[in-house]
């Protein structure tokens, strides 16, 4: 009988900073892997959750950067978040839009809604920030509609970037210092694989794809190549590369996942 896949829960406390920044997220220069890797997370996460008219939540929405954009394309929507900063934040920019966003502050793992209320749910890079990711993912599950879906991105921290990046720095003699990006943030609470987000989702959700996007970030001196190369050429081995993902998710840099609803919801472990 095959072994159910274990889920690794990273950090020993489950401490929740209530006034999280994402200020540190992103390194001053910022190369055009990383450039790239952005740019395809988010188009491809909006497009798996884009329902024309459709009344979306974004789970951790940080500064609504992501839900601005659908209610820019004509979707109603509320946002959930529990860092008082981020909302702060949100509140300025769905202001200086002049758009309208539901915001609540609360966690993901218990959500403030009645089951079944959104046609779409999803999640952009913040599953492995939350105490119990599964928890979280049964609860976008709860208040989905049946016919609904829910969308989840999340790096990938067995992608070939990062397994090839690990390789090449234990070979060399002098090792660089810091904190390198296959490290496990001290924000995460769980380190995601693709084999790790198939587990998380099984109880919950009905898979419908899992996909990939963006493939080499982590290797070394790669963004700094590429940054030399004329944008053409940068280009197309950046979307050449993708279509590798695309297909072998397990290589990608970032998971996607859109998936339905079960019903009924089995309980989960304690």
């Amino acid at each position: 009988m095959k072994k159910p896949q274990e889920i690794e829960v990273v950090t020993a406390e489950h401490k929740v900073d209530l006034h999280w920044n994402d200020d540190h997220v992103f390194p001053s220069e910022i190369n055009p892997d990383l450039e790239y890797l952005c740019e395809k997370m988010i188009g491809e996460t909006l497009d798996a959750a884009y329902k024309p008219g459709g009344f979306f939540l974004d789970v951790g929405c940080g500064r609504a950067v992501d839900a601005i954009q659908l209610l820019e394309r004509g979707m109603r929507g509320v946002g959930v978040e529990v860092s008082d900063v981020m909302i702060a934040e949100a509140n300025k920019a769905l202001s200086e839009k002049k758009l309208t966003l539901g915001l609540v502050r609360a966690f993901g793992e218990n959500l403030p809604f009645a089951d079944d209320t959104f046609d779409v749910v999803f999640c952009k890079g913040a599953i492995d920030h939350f105490y119990n990711p599964q928890s979280a993912i049964r609860e976008m599950s709860r208040v989905t509609k049946p016919e609904g879906w829910v969308v989840l991105s999340v790096a990938n921290f067995e992608s070939a970037g990062f397994r090839l990046g690990r390789l090449i720095t234990g070979m060399r003699i002098r090792k660089p210092e810091g904190v390198m990006p296959w490290d496990t943030p001290v924000d995460h609470t769980i380190r995601v694989d693709y084999k790790v987000l198939k587990a998380l989702v099984r109880p919950s959700l009905q898979q419908e794809k899992i996909w990939g996007t963006s493939l080499l970030f982590g290797v070394p001196r790669y963004g700094g190549i590429l940054k030399r190369l004329p944008k053409p050429v940068t280009r197309i081995i950046l979307r050449s590369l993708n279509l590798i993902a695309h297909h072998v998710p397990s290589t990608a840099d970032v998971l996607m996942l859109r998936g339905h609803p079960r019903r009924p919801l089995p309980d989960l472990p304690l």
